[in-house]
């Protein structure tokens, strides 16, 4: 639970991020408005041009491309646990661009409700001159998970499932070769540690010359592809992606595991002792027909503990699993695709785009041996098991590209009443409205 700000600093935030607001929709607005017809041009564009996002063009083949997103949640709770009810979720500003047809990049930094720059996200550098081996190295999202690789502001709900944000590794330090081979997408990368989701908590009772902070290096591989176009399959499912991920790290010995977050921050599973090999295995499905979308993934972190007992022993792995399956509707007809394009803008006459959807996910945490009594100490062989259970129901408006309202309608319930939030209350509602706004 956060700790209660002063009124001061709620006006402070509040405004900062309306005023990043109003400034990038009225911009939006703006770029809205139906435009004069386009002269023919006899040269390339040059200097500061508007397109996805303000960019600032040097000749052909070097731009600047200027980021910017910010989101504003009003949350209820059902009942009440202590959170507040406006947060400024996501403020961050970068750039994204090229340098010649062989390179990119991108840099992007996050600002706190006070506006202050805090954690650096993706700053990375690409070179691209081949679509079939690429190479990336820098600070960007290990090739594991879908919904984990979509950026906050493109996601179809307004939370990211239990699985996503709790196994999914996150940002990683690393180089990555990736590429496309027919059908076939694939990356793989070497990295620092284990990935921003895979923090340590107590990385003690290493050995020497061993990493006294992080775990790793980590290696990670992911193969996905609409593979169906190849076979004889109905023309309606040929779009179908599939995706398979892999990684592997070392982890010091300590209190280091996996932990389980509900949706809005309460441990519901404890870290247990672990040491010795983090592997995760990760399957995802999306399939995206016109304005509609199926989504699931499901991933599975094996940690072992070994030495772990209080009599030096191994014990058995400790596994955390997590799964998910979401539909979306765009009722105003729109496709689904990554940069979706309202036909009918709110700004040049019509009610923008609206979606709605539906998604359940579900992540569990046990032990690998169900032998004998359980128990929750970080020690024992046989962990009591715990679930977390969640639908979210959703109505997505976009009055224009750059612009959307979020409202999602949240469900939790927990299988452990000792290990709720609030102890022996099992099931939570929970409302949220988010203002985004992206360029």
């Amino acid at each position: 639970m956060r700790t209660p700000r002063t009124r001061e600093t709620r006006i402070r935030q509040t405004l900062l991020a309306m005023l990043i607001a109003v400034a990038s929709a009225t911009t939006a607005a703006a770029q809205d408005q139906p435009a004069e017809p386009a002269k023919e041009e006899t040269s390339v564009k040059r200097g500061f041009v508007w397109d996805d996002r303000p960019t600032i063009v040097f000749g052909k083949d070097v731009t600047i491309g200027l980021r910017g997103r910010v989101q504003l949640d009003w949350r209820q709770f059902d009942p009440d646990l202590g959170e507040d009810t406006f947060d400024l979720r996501t403020a961050r500003v970068g750039v994204q661009g090229d340098v010649t047809r062989h390179f990119s990049y991108e840099v992007e930094r996050a600002i706190d409700r006070d506006g202050n720059f805090t954690d650096w996200k993706d700053v990375y550098v690409a070179w691209k001159t081949f679509a079939a081996f690429r190479i990336k190295g820098g600070r960007f999202k290990m090739p594991f998970g879908l919904e984990q690789n979509t950026g906050p502001t493109e996601t179809d709900f307004a939370y990211r499932s239990l699985a996503s944000s709790t196994i999914a590794p996150g940002r990683d330090r690393g180089a990555m070769v990736y590429g496309e081979i027919g059908r076939l997408i694939y990356e793989a990368g070497v990295f620092d540690d284990d990935g921003d989701n895979a923090v340590l908590e107590e990385p003690r009772f290493v050995e020497e010359g061993q990493d006294l902070e992080n775990v790793g290096p980590s290696y990670a591989v992911r193969l996905q592809g609409d593979l169906l176009r190849v076979v004889p399959v109905p023309d309606a499912i040929k779009g179908a992606n599939f995706g398979l991920a892999y990684t592997n790290a070392l982890v010091p010995e300590g209190l280091n595991s996996v932990k389980g977050e509900a949706v809005w921050g309460a441990d519901f599973f404890e870290r247990v002792y672990v040491k010795g090999r983090r592997q995760r295995i990760g399957a995802q499905f999306d399939w995206t027909p016109g304005p509609t979308g199926l989504k699931a993934e499901w991933m599975q972190s094996r940690e072992q503990r070994v030495g772990q007992s209080n009599r030096n022993e191994d014990l058995s792995d400790f596994i955390t699993t997590g799964w998910y399956v979401s539909g979306t509707w765009f009722v105003t007809g729109e496709d689904k695709d990554d940069n979706i394009n309202p036909r009918q803008p709110l700004f040049g006459g019509g009610i923008g785009a609206i979606e709605i959807g539906a998604r359940f996910d579900e992540l569990t945490f046990r032990s690998a041996s169900e032998a004998g009594t359980p128990f929750t100490n970080p020690r024992a062989d046989y962990q009591v098991p715990n679930r977390d259970r969640v639908w979210t129901f959703g109505l997505n408006w976009m009055p224009s590209k750059w612009v959307r309202v979020v409202t999602n309608a949240i469900h939790e319930r927990f299988e452990d009443l000792s290990r709720a939030p609030i102890t022996g209350v099992s099931s939570y509602w929970s409302g949220l409205l988010r203002l985004q706004v992206v360029f």
